[in-house]
């Protein structure tokens, strides 16, 4: 994978966490509203090509709320946030450093 396509990849998965914790805190909120119906980000990974790696979410409604699982996806979706996250910092490190070789 290039660097471009790992910066992709990673990219699309803060989104996708994001989306995901954006989600859960929503369900949360609304666990006491009646005819409220607790929704669900489901991602999928893409591989379509070298340089089109990536996450995609999407989002599906039906059933109660469960407030642990809520927050076991929050959990889930913020350790998810902070290793993409880690991949961005580590390929700026590794660019950083291939320039210093060239320099």
């Amino acid at each position: 994978m290039s660097v471009s396509g790992a910066l992709s990849a990673a990219v699309s998965g803060l989104h996708a966490s994001q989306l995901q914790f954006r989600i859960a805190a929503n369900n949360v909120v609304n666990a006491n509203t009646e005819t409220y119906e607790a929704k669900e980000v489901r991602t999928f990974s893409q591989i379509a090509g070298e340089n089109q790696a990536g996450v995609s979410a999407a989002i599906v409604e039906g059933g109660n709320v469960d407030l642990a699982t809520e927050f076991v996806t929050m959990i889930q979706a913020k350790t998810s946030y902070s290793a993409n996250a880690e991949v961005i910092t580590t390929m700026d490190e590794l660019i950083g450093s291939l320039l210093d070789i060239t320099s």
